[in-house]
């Protein structure tokens, strides 16, 4: 679920940082401030940038002037699998039924506790498991659906 990738980004760098000394304390301070904690490229969301492994020549763009130069960083990505059981604890319940599962405080996980019958009649029985959970509570979750676009995650799941 968490594993290593190597990315390379294209950055808009600013002439004035194109200084030996300057140049990657501005690329680190982008990257921290733009890409970490984002979901990039649909590879999943960065939790944290291990090392930069190079920076390209840029090509300065006539428009703008900055250099347009191409980074490359190693960085720890956090990608949920469909089907794949994980353990997080309950962190809130949704009006609706839902239930909120937090999982290494990386991601929330939304899970429905009771079937859609009960749900549309408002009433619950006497067997249903949801009046054992409770929030801080230790669950496994398997994923159902997971849905990327360019800076969040939508992971749903199911109690088990």
């Amino acid at each position: 679920m968490i594993f290593q990738k190597t990315i390379t980004v294209s950055l808009n760098i600013n002439p004035k940082y194109l200084h030996r000394d300057l140049i990657l304390l501005h690329i680190n301070d982008y990257l921290n401030k733009n890409v970490l904690n984002n979901c990039f490229h649909n590879m999943g969301k960065i939790l944290k940038i291990n090392k930069i492994v190079s920076v390209g020549l840029g090509k300065i763009h006539i428009d703008t002037g900055f250099a347009q130069t191409p980074v490359t960083f190693i960085a720890d990505i956090f990608m949920p699998k469909t089907d794949e059981i994980i353990k997080g604890t309950i962190e809130k319940y949704d009006t609706n039924g839902g239930v909120y599962v937090n999982y290494n405080n990386t991601i929330s996980i939304f899970c429905l506790t009771n079937n859609i019958n009960s749900i549309l009649n408002q009433k619950k029985n006497d067997n249903d498991t949801d009046k054992n959970l409770s929030i801080g509570m230790g669950v496994n979750v398997k994923i159902t659906k997971v849905n990327i676009n360019d800076q969040s995650m939508i992971v749903i799941g199911k109690i088990i």
